[in-house]
């Protein structure tokens, strides 16, 4: 949402969460972090605070240079920062700084996460998530056995079984070799939308292993059928028919693009922001789905960042999407000095990001969401299935 952030980018709130309020003597220097992207200054400025403030509680920016680091591929210093987190600022960033340690460097996480799970006095949400990493480690390595039983102690233990989760617990026994089982649930995760590619290919696998001379792909491809179809029908009933406003963004080279030039195309718009953990755990289903329709002309993509907090939004945003090898097309929203508002966003009235509208060639809102859950392919379905619509509607 808005007004909060995964990795604490919007310093100020972030303290709110924790009921701490900046001392007004260094609120300043606190506010200059927002316009720092480099975590080594965010550390140079942090770490004067500290040493002029030794008695005041400086642990959510701790957490926040704990996160900054592992994105950044700063192993040492990011669980350095980490290690000195206690209590609740703990457990809300552990799964974050090791997913993202993970995703780069999977030896020193399988170590850290080996090594936090050996302490008989771990809380037990820590333990939790831990065990999760830890199965994720182990997959990533190929022991579907290991990986199985960690995430069996962390399955059993959930309060909340959801459907994705469940999915991935069928999907790591299958992998582990139980197919039987395994291969009525993985049925049911594909006809809910909320298999991976994974989870498809290895559907497939068991069913071929369990019925030999049949045909495991037809088997598969026509579950996925009957899921898009019921999918399809169910988001045809929630199709809307509001006329677009005539917003106005501007593109890398500053050229000003509105509603009317993209007359008959169907148009994706999406409000983002770097400080938008959701926005960021959208985009990867949003490049795919880009990926998907690259070669379609009459279906165009903006990207808008939107609710700027950092003094260059532009080249934030540019920065983000070139780390993380991201070939979407980038647009900017930039606040208005004189009215204070972002007026692409103002005019779609937007409460909340990430939020997507999906445009038909009349310029008409046929579709609008608001956040993101779930997997990644089920978001790609959604989104398909959304323009798809609109293209018969228009």
């Amino acid at each position: 949402m808005r007004k909060m952030t995964m990795i604490a980018a919007s310093l100020l709130t972030g303290l709110a969460v924790y009921g701490q309020q900046p001392a007004p003597a260094y609120k300043a220097s606190l506010d200059s972090l927002k316009i720092v992207i480099d975590p080594l200054k965010q550390e140079a400025i942090i770490t004067r605070l500290i040493q002029a403030n030794p008695n005041d509680n400086f642990e959510q920016y701790q957490a926040m240079l704990a996160s900054n680091f592992a994105a950044a591929k700063n192993t040492s210093k990011a669980l350095n920062y980490f290690g000195q987190l206690k209590g609740r600022p703990r457990s809300m960033y552990l799964n974050a700084v090791v997913t993202s340690i993970l995703a780069y460097d999977l030896q020193a996480a399988k170590e850290f996460v080996k090594k936090e799970l050996s302490k008989t006095d771990l809380p037990a949400q820590e333990r939790q998530m831990l065990l999760n990493l830890q199965s994720q480690i182990l997959a990533k390595e190929g022991d579907y056995t290991g990986a199985f039983s960690a995430f069996k102690q962390y399955y059993d233990q959930a309060q909340r079984k959801s459907p994705g989760l469940t999915a991935n617990y069928y999907y790591l026994m299958s992998r582990w070799g139980n197919k039987q089982d395994a291969l009525p649930e993985l049925e049911k995760a594909v006809l809910a939308g909320v298999a991976t590619e994974e989870m498809k290919t290895e559907l497939s696998a068991a069913f071929g292993k369990l019925n030999p001379g049949k045909d495991a792909k037809v088997y598969v491809s026509g579950l996925i059928r009957q899921f898009e179809e019921k999918h399809k029908a169910e988001l045809a009933s929630q199709m809307i028919n509001e006329a677009a406003p005539n917003f106005v963004v501007t593109d890398l080279k500053g050229k000003a693009v509105s509603l009317s030039d993209f007359k008959g195309k169907i148009l994706v718009l999406d409000f983002w922001a770097t400080w938008c953990g959701p926005c960021k755990a959208a985009l990867p289903a949003m490049q795919m789905t880009v990926d998907k329709y690259r070669a379609d002309p009459d279906v165009q993509f903006l990207f808008i960042h939107t609710w700027e907090q950092v003094a260059n939004p532009k080249e934030e945003a540019m920065k983000y999407f070139a780390d993380n090898n991201y070939r979407l097309p980038l647009y900017m929203d930039v606040r208005d000095a004189s009215t204070k508002k972002n007026p692409a966003v103002s005019a779609f009235e937007v409460k909340g990001i990430p939020a997507k509208f999906v445009i038909d060639g009349k310029g008409n809102i046929r579709f609008k969401t608001a956040g993101f859950g779930g997997t990644k392919e089920a978001a790609v379905n959604e989104l398909s299935a959304m323009i798809e619509l609109a293209r018969k509607s228009g």
